[in-house]
Parts: C-alpha cells; structure tokens; sequence
C-alpha cells in the first residue's frame, strides 16, 4: 500500500481549493443578505389617520389611510367591515344601507372609492372619507352612529396590500399593532 505524502504542491492545492470553498460560503452569505436589504428598503407600512376640525359652528370628520412605509404599497383589496358583513369601500353607498338616517345629522362631502390594484406611493396619504355635521349635533349623531367611548368607530376597515416582491400584509383600521404577514 502507498503511503500519503504531503509535499509543498498538494499543501497549496488543497489550501487554494479551501480558500475557494470558504470564499464561495461567504459569497452566497453576502447575496442573501444584500437580497434580504433590497427586499426590505421598498417595504410598505399602511396605517389610518383622522381628522375632526371645528372651524365655526360645523364639525368635519375625515378618515385617511397613509403609507408610512419605505416603499409603494400596492392595495389589493379594502372592505368596510361592520357586524361580520363586508362592504366594498363606498362611505357614502355604505352609510344609505347601514345608517338610513345619516342625513339627518350630517352629510358626506368627499368620497372616495379605492379600487385593487391601486398604488399608494411612499409617504403619500388618500382621504376615504369626509362628512360634515354641525357642531350642536356631535353627541347625538355619534351616539347614532355607535361610536364608542374611545372613540373608535362601529365599523373597521380591512386593507390588504403588497409590496413590489408580492409579500402580503393586512391591516384593519380599529386593530393597533403591526400589520398581519400573509
């Protein structure tokens, strides 16, 4: 049988074929976490805002839905959500159908419907909602609607949307916390 011996050129072989395989480790490592940072610098971050104003005698309440994210958001879908029945985003169709009498405390002067597949930029902000009631009927037109004491609406709306990687989250507007990975 031979023996193994070691000489100066099998020693810089296997050194080189080591340094190769050690230098296509780290190779592979630096990729995954420069994929990982890319796939984190256009991550978007939803989140809903309100405003209630009282420039004179008249109250305006408007609802928004913002990107506070690094990158765009792509909706995919929204649906207001009140007593386990989901409507398409539509204040003013869903006031007619939930609350009849709506117009007798206030009226709803902007709406806006959103559909799938809308972009919302980075930083940018889109208005749902806006109504306008005077200020003598606050009490009673929140009582109306079911407003609890917090303040928080009788309805909550749901938005699911993705990233430019197709990574899905959900959102629900009366539930704090991060969004839910889907």
């Amino acid at each position: 049988m031979k023996k193994f011996k070691l000489n100066t050129d099998k020693i810089i072989g296997l050194s080189a074929m080591l340094i190769s395989l050690l230098t296509l480790i780290i190779f592979i490592y630096q990729t995954n976490i420069i994929r990982e940072q890319s796939r984190l610098s256009v991550t978007p971050r939803i989140a809903f805002n309100t405003s209630l104003d009282t420039p004179d005698s008249v109250s305006v309440f408007s609802y928004y839905i913002l990107n506070k994210g690094l990158g765009p958001a792509i909706i995919e879908s929204i649906e207001i959500i009140h007593e386990s029945n989901r409507y398409k985003l539509d204040f003013q169709d869903f006031v007619k159908k939930i609350y009849p009498n709506f117009n007798d405390y206030g009226t709803v002067i902007q709406n806006m419907s959103l559909e799938s597949g809308l972009t919302l930029s980075e930083k940018e902000t889109i208005k749902f909602f806006t109504f306008r009631f005077p200020q003598r009927k606050t009490e009673p037109f929140f009582k109306y609607l079911g407003v609890k004491d917090d303040g928080e609406l009788p309805f909550n709306i749901e938005v699911i949307y993705s990233s430019i990687y197709g990574e899905k989250w959900k959102i629900y507007a009366n539930k704090k916390g991060h969004p839910i990975k889907l």
